[in-house]
């Protein structure tokens, strides 16, 4: 027998991550205040480096969650190595991290019983548009973070938009 509703049992699997790590941040700060009232110095500080990396980790998660969206779509989001794809019945491509000239997510759909988000990938040929609710899509925010200046507050802003609109994750920096 099933005690929880399939729609928070979805939700709290989705932020299982988060609160994983919410509770080990508590533990530290737990080792934090048993350390300093037993003079355990040693202990307090790794209980201070336990919060502080799991505080980051959960920034991250968060982030992530954020930018989940339901699988909806057919096709399958491949990352291998520096190289993102998207192969669909329709076709598909892969493009390389080095290539890339611009990210962007597009948000569509406002009003519609089904909003629909694109990341929209640049490069010399022509752009590779990926939907958000793809199969794999997760797997983007890993492969993006190698990019420098990648915007992943403003990615989440978008994933989360109720708005027609575009979207600047992340653009290569030109040399002049």
């Amino acid at each position: 027998m099933n005690f929880i509703r399939p729609e928070v049992r979805e939700g709290l699997w989705r932020w299982s991550e988060v609160i994983a790590y919410g509770m080990l941040i508590l533990w530290g700060l737990w080792l934090i205040g048993f350390g300093l009232v037993r003079g355990s110095m040693l202990q307090a500080f790794i209980g201070a480096a336990i919060t502080v990396l799991f505080a980051v980790l959960t920034f991250w998660a968060i982030l992530r969650v954020k930018m989940y969206k339901p699988l909806k779509r057919s096709g399958v989001v491949v990352v291998k190595e520096r190289e993102v794809g998207y192969l669909s019945p329709d076709g598909g491509a892969l493009i390389s991290l080095d290539d890339l000239t611009k990210l962007e997510i597009i948000a569509s759909g406002v009003g519609s019983a089904e909003e629909v988000a694109f990341w929209v990938l640049s490069h010399a040929g022509a752009p590779l548009s990926i939907p958000a609710d793809a199969k794999g899509s997760e797997l983007l925010f890993d492969a993006f973070a190698a990019l420098k200046g990648v915007d992943f507050e403003e990615a989440a802003r978008a994933m989360t938009s109720k708005e027609n609109a575009r979207f600047l994750i992340w653009e290569k920096q030109r040399l002049h």
